[in-house]
């Protein structure tokens, strides 16, 4: 047993930094509405990445990948959507 509170904590403390990494990026884009910085592919991938990470954790019942998925897509989704909606208007224009 105390194995597994040792390999949780480092579950959690790494959890903790992934997520939390991608919190001034998000603030960043919804401050500044800019999104050209970013690339398309990247949030795509990485969003579904995330999501099939979430996945995988549920399916092991693993607490730390199942939370800090849950808040990376929180940050990620909306991220998503901003460049998503960034590279229609950019393309509408052209």
């Amino acid at each position: 047993m105390d194995n597994f509170i040792d390999i949780s904590i480092i579950g959690y403390i790494a959890g903790t930094l992934t997520t939390f990494a991608s919190l001034p990026q998000l603030i960043k884009s919804l401050k500044e509405k800019d999104m050209s910085n970013i690339s398309l592919t990247f949030v795509i991938t990485f969003t579904t990445g995330l999501f099939l990470w979430l996945v995988y954790g549920i399916l092991r019942n693993d607490y730390p990948i199942i939370v800090f998925n849950i808040l990376s897509l929180m940050f990620w989704i909306p991220i998503t959507y901003l460049k998503i909606k960034d590279t229609l208007k950019k393309r509408k224009r052209s």
